[in-house]
Protein backbone atom coordinates (compact mmCIF):
# COMPACT_ATOMS: atom_id res chain seq x y z
CA UNK A 1 0.00 0.00 0.00
CA UNK A 2 2.80 2.05 0.55
CA UNK A 3 4.09 2.45 -2.93
CA UNK A 4 0.19 2.99 -4.43
CA UNK A 5 0.20 5.87 -1.41
CA UNK A 6 3.70 6.96 -2.90
CA UNK A 7 2.68 6.78 -6.15
CA UNK A 8 -0.55 9.12 -5.82
CA UNK A 9 1.39 11.53 -3.90
CA UNK A 10 4.07 11.79 -6.62
CA UNK A 11 1.27 12.40 -9.41
CA UNK A 12 -0.88 14.83 -7.44
CA UNK A 13 2.28 16.65 -6.56
CA UNK A 14 3.30 16.78 -10.27
CA UNK A 15 -0.19 18.30 -11.15
CA UNK A 16 -0.07 20.94 -8.17
CA UNK A 17 3.14 21.94 -8.48
CA UNK A 18 3.89 21.44 -12.18
CA UNK A 19 -0.15 23.08 -13.30
CA UNK A 20 1.19 26.10 -10.29
CA UNK A 21 4.83 26.88 -12.50
CA UNK A 22 2.86 26.44 -15.58
CA UNK A 23 0.19 29.05 -14.76
CA UNK A 24 3.40 31.33 -13.54
CA UNK A 25 4.68 30.86 -16.74
CA UNK A 26 2.03 31.85 -19.15
CA UNK A 27 0.84 34.06 -16.49
CA UNK A 28 4.23 36.69 -17.77
CA UNK A 29 3.29 35.39 -21.35
CA UNK A 30 -0.58 37.03 -20.94
CA UNK A 31 0.89 39.87 -18.61
CA UNK A 32 3.15 41.10 -22.02
CA UNK A 33 0.55 40.25 -24.67
CA UNK A 34 -0.45 43.02 -26.53
CA UNK A 35 -3.86 41.79 -26.70
CA UNK A 36 -5.61 43.10 -23.84
CA UNK A 37 -8.51 39.91 -23.95
CA UNK A 38 -6.15 37.43 -23.10
CA UNK A 39 -6.01 38.55 -18.73
CA UNK A 40 -9.42 38.14 -18.57
CA UNK A 41 -10.14 34.66 -20.67
CA UNK A 42 -6.30 33.16 -18.15
CA UNK A 43 -8.12 34.68 -15.15
CA UNK A 44 -11.12 32.37 -16.24
CA UNK A 45 -8.70 29.69 -16.84
CA UNK A 46 -7.39 30.05 -13.60
CA UNK A 47 -10.34 29.85 -11.63
CA UNK A 48 -11.78 26.84 -13.44
CA UNK A 49 -8.86 24.94 -13.08
CA UNK A 50 -7.45 25.69 -9.34
CA UNK A 51 -11.28 24.45 -7.85
CA UNK A 52 -11.76 21.53 -10.54
CA UNK A 53 -7.64 20.48 -10.58
CA UNK A 54 -5.49 21.88 -8.16
CA UNK A 55 -7.69 22.04 -5.11
CA UNK A 56 -8.49 17.72 -5.35
CA UNK A 57 -4.30 17.28 -6.30
CA UNK A 58 -3.54 19.46 -3.43
CA UNK A 59 -6.30 17.25 -1.04
CA UNK A 60 -5.31 13.52 -2.57
CA UNK A 61 -1.61 14.74 -2.52
CA UNK A 62 -2.33 15.58 1.21
CA UNK A 63 -4.15 12.28 2.18
CA UNK A 64 -1.92 10.56 0.78
CA UNK A 65 1.15 12.01 2.20
CA UNK A 66 -0.58 11.18 5.42
CA UNK A 67 -1.40 7.54 4.61
CA UNK A 68 2.49 6.95 4.33
CA UNK A 69 3.52 9.09 7.13
CA UNK A 70 1.21 6.26 9.43
CA UNK A 71 2.59 3.44 7.09
CA UNK A 72 6.68 4.39 7.42
CA UNK A 73 7.35 7.61 8.93
CA UNK A 74 6.62 9.88 12.21
CA UNK A 75 4.90 13.66 11.94
CA UNK A 76 7.55 14.71 14.29
CA UNK A 77 10.65 14.52 12.24
CA UNK A 78 11.17 18.07 10.80
CA UNK A 79 11.30 17.48 7.67
CA UNK A 80 7.61 16.47 7.90
CA UNK A 81 6.12 18.51 10.39
CA UNK A 82 7.57 21.76 7.79
CA UNK A 83 6.23 20.44 4.69
CA UNK A 84 2.94 19.76 6.18
CA UNK A 85 2.91 23.27 7.67
CA UNK A 86 3.90 24.91 4.39
CA UNK A 87 1.05 22.51 2.62
CA UNK A 88 -1.63 24.01 5.25
CA UNK A 89 -0.33 27.67 4.89
CA UNK A 90 -0.60 26.97 0.66
CA UNK A 91 -3.88 25.38 1.21
CA UNK A 92 -5.42 28.24 3.33
CA UNK A 93 -3.81 30.69 0.94
CA UNK A 94 -5.33 29.00 -2.02
CA UNK A 95 -9.03 28.92 -0.38
CA UNK A 96 -9.10 32.30 1.18
CA UNK A 97 -7.26 34.57 -1.22
CA UNK A 98 -5.84 33.23 -4.22
CA UNK A 99 -9.27 31.30 -5.14
CA UNK A 100 -11.68 34.20 -4.55
CA UNK A 101 -9.52 36.82 -5.73
CA UNK A 102 -9.12 35.41 -8.98
CA UNK A 103 -12.51 34.87 -8.87
CA UNK A 104 -13.31 38.77 -8.24
CA UNK A 105 -10.77 39.46 -10.76
CA UNK A 106 -12.65 37.40 -13.49
CA UNK A 107 -15.46 39.20 -12.60
CA UNK A 108 -14.04 42.71 -12.89
CA UNK A 109 -12.89 42.25 -16.50
CA UNK A 110 -16.32 41.19 -16.68
CA UNK A 111 -18.06 44.24 -16.07
CA UNK A 112 -15.38 46.71 -17.08
CA UNK A 113 -13.72 45.20 -19.84
CA UNK A 114 -10.46 43.53 -20.47
CA UNK A 115 -8.72 46.58 -19.96
CA UNK A 116 -9.74 47.47 -16.96
CA UNK A 117 -7.17 48.61 -14.73
CA UNK A 118 -8.48 47.17 -11.01
CA UNK A 119 -8.66 43.64 -12.60
CA UNK A 120 -4.93 44.05 -14.28
CA UNK A 121 -4.20 45.22 -10.41
CA UNK A 122 -5.59 42.14 -8.59
CA UNK A 123 -4.06 39.74 -11.10
CA UNK A 124 -1.00 41.57 -10.97
CA UNK A 125 -0.90 41.34 -6.63
CA UNK A 126 -2.18 37.42 -7.21
CA UNK A 127 0.58 36.25 -9.09
CA UNK A 128 2.81 38.12 -7.19
CA UNK A 129 1.34 35.98 -4.21
CA UNK A 130 1.70 32.66 -6.20
CA UNK A 131 5.18 33.19 -6.89
CA UNK A 132 6.03 33.25 -3.38
CA UNK A 133 3.70 30.27 -2.57
CA UNK A 134 6.19 28.42 -5.45
CA UNK A 135 9.02 28.98 -2.96
CA UNK A 136 7.04 27.03 -0.80
CA UNK A 137 6.09 24.46 -3.46
CA UNK A 138 10.18 24.31 -3.63
CA UNK A 139 11.15 23.95 -0.07
CA UNK A 140 8.81 21.26 0.53
CA UNK A 141 10.06 19.16 -2.88
CA UNK A 142 13.05 19.16 -1.11
CA UNK A 143 12.49 18.35 1.99
CA UNK A 144 10.57 15.46 0.51
CA UNK A 145 13.78 14.24 -2.01
CA UNK A 146 16.28 14.71 0.80
CA UNK A 147 14.24 14.13 3.93
CA UNK A 148 16.67 15.93 6.51
CA UNK A 149 17.67 14.02 9.62
CA UNK A 150 14.78 11.03 8.28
Amino acid sequence: MYHLFLYLHIVCAVIWVGGAVYAQLLALRVARSPDPSELPHLARHVEFIGARVFMPAALLLFVSGIAMTLQAWAFGQPWIAVSVALWVLSAVVGAVYLGPRVKQAAELFEAEGPTSQAGRELIDRLFVVSRLELIGFAVIVALMTFKPGA
